[in-house]
């Protein structure tokens, strides 16, 4: 069995299109991925935060009330 130019480059054709579309099928799925990932951080971000709220102490109801006078300036 033989194979003719013609026919080794109709294939070669194929394959470059089908090639060309799984690259494009990779761009997307990356595409998918990364906001996937983008996502999933900002939900374990506000997950960590909530903990850290619960985690937080009550407030006893002492509250400072210094004075200008004796309370310290950080910015001059």
């Amino acid at each position: 069995m033989t194979i003719s130019n013609q026919e080794i480059q109709k294939l070669l054709l194929e394959w470059k299109e089908e090639l060309n579309k799984e690259k494009q099928r990779k761009i997307q799925a990356d595409a998918v991925s990364q906001d996937a990932s983008v996502k999933i951080n900002m939900i374990d971000g506000a997950l960590q935060f909530g903990e850290m709220l619960l985690k937080k102490p009550e407030p006893t109801g002492v509250v400072d009330i210094g004075t200008k006078e004796t309370s310290k300036r950080t910015k001059q």
